[in-house]
């Protein structure tokens, strides 16, 4: 077990109450703006798209220390990925499994292994430790956003 154990746990917590707090909303209200800005369908898209590139940055740094990664610009994969012509169900289910493959890697990993880098071109040398910090708590950042929405059960 490494030190990052509780950390890994908790966002593996937060992915299943993302899933099952999403599949609680209603399909009609999923499209709904949330504050002026994305739908809970928008999130759910924009969360998948998130966890690939931290895959992608995750296994960089784990295989492959001191690369370069590429930056992520989320409007364009919005605009130009037709991540809404996938069913809910589907995006669901791929993100979730995503992100249990994503965290059974984390930890199996060794504490040092967390201290490897990769090269960001805009934001400079980032350590694996970084860039799970970044991501990690991405998951439920939004959860909390579409609960104060009041778009799905009120409790689970």
């Amino acid at each position: 077990m490494n030190k990052h154990f509780a950390k890994l746990a908790e966002w593996n917590n937060a992915m299943t109450e993302f899933v099952m707090y999403y599949r609680a909303i209603p399909a009609a209200r999923r499209s709904e703006s949330i504050d002026g800005g994305w739908s809970a369908r928008q999130i759910l898209e924009h969360l998948l798209d998130t966890e690939l590139i931290f895959s992608t940055r995750m296994r960089v740094a784990i295989a492959e220390p001191g690369k370069a990664i590429v930056p992520f610009d989320q409007d364009l994969y919005s605009d130009r990925i037709p991540n809404g012509k996938v069913p809910d169900d589907l995006l669901l289910d791929a993100l979730a499994a995503l992100r249990g493959v994503n965290l059974a890697i984390l930890h199996a990993l060794p504490d040092e292994t967390w201290e490897q880098t990769v090269e960001h071109p805009e934001a400079g040398t980032q350590t694996l430790e970084k860039i799970v910090s970044v991501f990690g708590n991405h998951i439920s950042e939004h959860l909390n956003d579409i609960k104060q929405a009041g778009l799905g059960a009120k409790t689970l």
